[in-house]
């Protein structure tokens, strides 16, 4: 345990060090994708503020008129981040506490995984090291921001743990099993794409252990952990697949998400493997894991049967992402599903992955006596050589908190990407195809057809109300929300008698419904969430505490 806890402070001593550009106030973490992160943050913690449950529409984004990012963006980078909320009230700071905690629990997930596969705290150490100075995670970090996608690191080494217990005859049991069920559930709550991608590497190593599945233990373990990640994920799979069952969304429509021409652009040369020569994007694989690699020739003779397969896998794996990332490589001729990663760089991730692993064990397996003398100086270097990096760090904040709150307004100045809706890729087709309409509405109630009188207007958030006489027959009425499941229309006659009445998309994709004729009446209209979102919520907050419960259950009864 002693030696646990040390090996643990020098991983948070790295996860800070590389943090030391983060301490400046004025580091730019708008920058690409970061000013949407931020926004997003923002929103989310606005709507929680206001009582919206389940938060998954943004009242203030598009107009006014409501924009979902959780529905549709794997949710943890918009919850998890708001727990610093408890400590500081500034976006851009819970956002770098965030980071830095990424980095951390990466790292130790990291330790964790290597030295449950090599018994060696070194060479696990080393490995949390490499994977942490990782040239292309100070991109997403630094230059790109790329909030999600940096998450999804802490992930990866828990998935493969998971699969590494399942198949490992010391470690075959249910609850050393979980560790698949939690990582594999976290990174589809963090990047759907990673996920997608990390599902295929695992299935390629159930593969090639495919014999083992003769064990019936094996399978069993497989079939609960694939039931507990659906379970697990429903809150936020449900829903999704819910709305795209329903209605045409952008998100949805072929070719949306990955455009051809920014994959082939954004492909990596193979001179950017070492030495950062585009876009202040960085995506060396690093000197100390390169040299590392380039140990295999010597190592591979005295790799231990114990972890053999793993080590092949990881080697093999690593070399064939970076292949796939290469202008060489015909990617965009690849089907759709896979082209959703939208540029090929972000296979450098799973690369600086499997890297870590075997190069970390080469060098214990080449350097003489190798201890934790041997994993500093490695680590000094590796952390030396990201220094060049930093000239890459831009300082100039052009945007604050202050400017993105409460929202900023979709217009005619607006150009294919907002400061809080992207690419409005969350937007329903019909009222993406109608920015227009969008950016010129008023935020009241239209009438569309029929006749009706409608007065005393209250809009507050996802919640409405207003008064309406005078209603002919068959009168359609337009709501100022775009159109997501989950909003509930109540009329409310004269004679006080309440009535559900049935909404529908309208033409320019916002809420619309039709009304029967009355004389006087009261029209309340709020967002609460589909049935289907409430049931799939309770699904999986019951299968986290059952499991919470059976892992205590079965570490009292261990120790008993």
């Amino acid at each position: 345990m002693k030696n646990r806890l040390i090996d643990y402070l020098i991983i948070l001593i790295i996860s800070l060090i590389i943090l030391i550009p983060m301490f400046n106030e004025n580091v730019n973490i708008y920058i690409d994708d970061g000013i949407q992160h931020i926004a997003r943050l923002m929103g989310t913690y606005q709507t929680i503020t206001d009582g919206d449950i389940p938060p998954v529409i943004m009242s203030n984004f598009c107009n006014g008129f409501g924009y979902s990012w959780n529905i549709f963006y794997s949710p943890f980078t918009a919850y998890v981040p708001l727990i610093f909320s408890l400590i500081t009230n500034s976006f851009e700071l819970m956002l770098k506490i965030f980071i830095g905690l990424v980095g951390l629990v990466s790292g130790i997930a990291m330790y964790e995984f290597v030295k449950k596969i090599t018994d060696n705290r070194y060479v696990a150490l080393l490995a949390a090291g490499i994977y942490i100075l990782a040239p292309y995670r100070f991109t997403d970090i630094y230059n790109r921001v790329a909030i999600s996608e940096l998450t999804s690191f802490m992930f990866l080494p828990i998935v493969f743990h998971g699969m590494y217990n399942i198949f490992n005859s010391d470690c075959k049991t249910i609850p050393k099993s979980l560790v698949l069920a939690f990582g594999a559930s976290g990174l589809i709550l963090t990047h759907s794409v990673i996920a997608m991608y990390t599902a295929i590497f695992c299935a390629i190593y159930l593969f090639i252990n495919i014999k083992k599945l003769k064990d019936k233990t094996i399978l069993k373990l497989l079939i609960i952990n694939i039931l507990l990640i659906i379970l697990l994920t429903s809150f936020y799979t449900i829903p999704l697949l819910e709305h795209k069952l329903n209605t045409q969304y952008e998100v949805f429509k072929e070719g949306r998400m990955e455009r051809t021409d920014a994959l082939i652009y954004n492909k990596v040369d193979f001179i950017d493997l070492l030495y950062t020569n585009k876009n202040n994007f960085s995506f060396e694989i690093g000197l100390v894991t390169l040299i590392g690699l380039i140990l295999t020739l010597l190592a591979y003779k005295k790799i231990d049967n114990r972890y053999k397969t793993i080590y092949y896998f990881s080697l093999i794996a690593g070399i064939m992402c970076i292949i796939f990332s290469l202008r060489i490589f015909p990617f965009e001729k690849l089907p759709s599903v896979l082209k959703m990663i939208q540029f090929t760089f972000r296979l450098l991730e799973f690369s600086t992955f499997f890297f870590a692993v075997v190069a970390a064990i080469n060098y214990s397996l080449i350097i003489k006596n190798f201890g934790i003398k041997d994993v500093l100086v490695l680590l000094f270097i590796a952390t030396f050589l990201l220094y060049p990096l930093t000239k890459n760090i831009k300082y100039n904040k052009t945007w604050s908190e202050e400017k993105l709150w409460p929202a900023i307004e979709v217009n005619n100045n607006t150009g294919r990407v907002h400061s809080g809706c992207a690419t409005f890729e969350y937007l329903p087709s019909k009222a993406f195809e109608n920015l227009d309409y969008i950016k010129n509405r008023e935020d009241r109630v239209y009438l569309l057809a029929g006749k009706a009188d409608i007065y005393n207007e209250n809009k507050n958030g996802t919640n409405m109300s207003f008064e309406i006489s005078n209603v002919e027959e068959n009168t359609v009425i337009e709501f100022p929300y775009i159109w997501y499941l989950g909003y509930d229309v109540i009329l409310k006659n004269d004679n006080n008698e309440i009535q559900k009445l049935e909404i529908y998309e309208s033409d320019n994709g916002f809420v619309a419904t039709k009304l029967p004729a009355i004389d006087n009446g009261m029209i309340e209209i709020e967002y609460n969430g589909t049935i289907i979102m409430k049931i799939s919520i309770c699904v999986s907050i019951l299968t986290l505490l059952s499991l919470i419960i059976y892992i205590v259950y079965i570490k009292i009864r261990k120790e008993a």
